[in-house]
C-alpha cells in the first residue's frame, strides 16, 4: 500500500525538530531565576518551560530535541511480571503499547508545557508536563484512561491527591489497565498475591486484625499473619497518617485500599511511607 501523506509527515517532523532546536537554544541563553529551596514544586501549569518532544521511550518517560530525557513525575507506565504466564505477557505488551501511544499521540513532535521538580537516579528529569492547546495535564489525563498507574511518595505530595482522583475513577470504570487480570487491583484475600511481588500493585480488603512489633504497625488481612496479606507501617509515620485521616489503630474492621510494591517475607506485605499510599473505602 502506498502512503502518499509519507513524504509530508517527514517533513512536518523535520520542521518540528528544527524549530525545537531553536527554542532549546533561546532558552539557554535566557538566564534563569534560582527558586527558593522552600518553593513547593507545582503541578502541570501552562507557565512551565516550553520545550518540544521529539519521542516517547516508554509509557511515562520521553525525550526532548534539545536531548533532555524527561520521567513523568508522580506516576508509572506499568512493568511487565516476570512470572503469571502467556496471558500475563500478553496483556502486559498491550497495556504497554497503549501506553506509549497515548503518550506519543499527546506528546511527540509538539510544543508542550514542562514543570521540571527535580531528577532521579538515572539523572533522568522528573516533571509534569502540560498540554497548552487542550489546556490539560497530561499525567492526569493518562491516568484517568488507565494508562499509568499512581504512584505517591515523599516528593510531590502536593500533585497526588489529584492524580488519585483521576485513578479511583479509572479504577471503578474499570478502564485500561484497571480492566486486565495482570494488573487491575487484587482482593487481599487473593491466593496469587505471591505473583505480584516486586511489582506496584493496588490491593483492597478488610483489617481483621492489628498487631505491633519492631517499631511498626502490622494490619493484617488474614487469619495466619505468617502467610496472609499484611501492611507494614513505622510508628514514626503513624501522625502523619493520622492527620490525613487514617488512624493506622482504629483500623480493625475497615476495608482499605493500599498501594505499593509487593513483597515477601513470610507472607505478602506492602510497606507503606506515606498517608496517599493507603485510604479507607466506604462501601
Amino acid at each position: 500500500m502506498i502512503d502518499d501523506g509519507g513524504d509530508e509527515r517527514e517533513a512536518k517532523r523535520g520542521s518540528y525538530r528544527d524549530r525545537g532546536r531553536v527554542v532549546a537554544l533561546l532558552l539557554a541563553a535566557v538566564p534563569i531565576s534560582p527558586v527558593p529551596a522552600t518553593a513547593e514544586p507545582a503541578c502541570a501549569s501552562p507557565e512551565g518551560e516550553p520545550v518540544w518532544a521529539e519521542r516517547v521511550v516508554r509509557g511515562d518517560e520521553i525525550v526532548l530535541f534539545d536531548g533532555r530525557r524527561v520521567r513523568l513525575a508522580g506516576v508509572e507506565a506499568p512493568r511487565a511480571p516476570l512470572a503469571g504466564g502467556d496471558r500475563a505477557r500478553r496483556e502486559a505488551g498491550e497495556v504497554d503499547a497503549a501506553a506509549r501511544a497515548a503518550l506519543a499521540d499527546r506528546v511527540e513532535g509538539r510544543e508542550i508545557a514542562l514543570t521540571e521538580i527535580g531528577t532521579d537516579r538515572h539523572g533522568r528529569r522528573l516533571g509534569h508536563l502540560y498540554d497548552t492547546e487542550r489546556e490539560q495535564w497530561i499525567e492526569a489525563e493518562l491516568v484517568a484512561a488507565g494508562h499509568l498507574v499512581v504512584t505517591p511518595s515523599r516528593a510531590g505530595r502536593a500533585c497526588t491527591a489529584a492524580l488519585l482522583s483521576e485513578e479511583r475513577a479509572a479504577i471503578a470504570a474499570r478502564r485500561g489497565l484497571w480492566a486486565t487480570a495482570t494488573f487491575a487491583s487484587v482482593p487481599a484475600e487473593a491466593g496469587d498475591l505471591v505473583s505480584r511481588v516486586g511489582r506496584w500493585t493496588v490491593v483492597e480488603g478488610r483489617v481483621r486484625s492489628i498487631g505491633r512489633s519492631g517499631g511498626h504497625i502490622w494490619l493484617n488481612f488474614g487469619e495466619d499473619f505468617r502467610r496472609d496479606f499484611a501492611v507494614v507501617m513505622d510508628d514514626k509515620d503513624l501522625g502523619s497518617f493520622r492527620a490525613a485521616g487514617f488512624d493506622a489503630i482504629a483500623a480493625r474492621g475497615w476495608t482499605v485500599r493500599v498501594r505499593g510494591v509487593v513483597t515477601h517475607r513470610g507472607g505478602p506485605r506492602i510497606a507503606v511511607e506515606v498517608p496517599e499510599n493507603i485510604e479507607r473505602v466506604r462501601r
